[in-house]
C-alpha cells in the first residue's frame, strides 16, 4: 500500500514538473491576472483593520492563489464567497461605511477575476495565446463592468429619489425582468 502511495505521489510530482516545463507565457499571464484581481477583491472587501493583520494577509494570499491554481474547480467561487463575507463583516463588526466607489471597485475586481478564471479554465498550460485574445477578453469584460457601473449608479440615484412603495414595486419588476431574461437566454442556448 505504501508503495502504491509513493508511486502515485511520484507520478503527480512528475506531471507537475512536466506542466511547469511546458507552461507558456499566455496562460501564466492569465493566471497572474487572476491572482491580482482576487487579491484586489480581498483588499477591497475586508475592513482595513483586518487586512493589517499578518495572518489575514497570508490567508488572503492563499485565497488569491487558489483560483489561479485551480480555475476549473469551485475555488473561484470560494474566493468570491470570502469577499462577500468580508464585505458583510465590515459594516457589521467594524462599523465601516459602504461607499459607492469601493463597491464598484470590488464588483469590478470580482468580475474580472471570475472572467479570467473562466478563460484560464479552457486554456491549457502550454497554449500559445495571442496578446489580442487576452486584451480582447479584458476589453469585453471591461465593457460589461463599465455598463454595469453606470446602470448601478443610475439606479442608486433613482432609488434615493423614489424610496417607499414605488421602490418595492420597482424591485419586484426588476426581479421579474431578470427572471424573464434568464429564461429567454436559457431557451435560446438550449434551442
Amino acid at each position: 500500500m505504501l508503495d502504491e502511495l509513493a508511486e502515485y505521489c511520484s507520478g503527480r510530482i512528475g506531471r507537475l514538473r512536466d506542466k511547469a516545463g511546458r507552461a507558456a507565457a499566455g496562460p501564466l499571464l492569465v493566471r497572474g491576472a487572476i491572482v491580482l484581481f482576487a487579491a484586489l477583491s480581498l483588499v477591497l472587501a475586508f475592513p482595513a483593520e483586518v487586512m493589517r493583520n499578518v495572518a489575514a494577509i497570508v490567508l488572503a494570499a492563499i485565497v488569491a492563489l487558489l483560483p489561479a491554481t485551480f480555475p476549473r474547480s469551485r475555488l473561484p467561487g470560494l474566493a468570491i464567497f470570502a469577499c462577500a463575507f468580508g464585505w458583510v463583516l465590515g459594516p457589521l463588526l467594524y462599523g465601516e461605511s459602504v461607499s459607492v466607489p469601493r463597491l464598484i471597485g470590488l464588483s469590478t475586481a470580482l468580475y474580472l477575476m471570475h472572467s479570467m478564471a473562466a478563460l484560464a479554465a479552457v486554456l491549457p498550460y502550454d497554449a500559445v495565446v495571442s496578446p489580442g485574445v487576452i486584451s480582447g477578453w479584458l476589453l469585453r469584460a471591461g465593457a460589461v463592468v463599465a455598463v454595469s457601473a453606470v446602470v448601478s449608479v443610475a439606479m442608486l440615484f433613482l432609488v434615493r429619489a423614489t424610496i417607499g412603495p414605488v421602490f418595492l414595486v420597482a424591485s419586484l419588476v426588476g426581479v421579474a425582468a431578470a427572471g424573464v431574461l434568464a429564461y429567454l437566454v436559457a431557451r435560446r442556448v438550449s434551442g
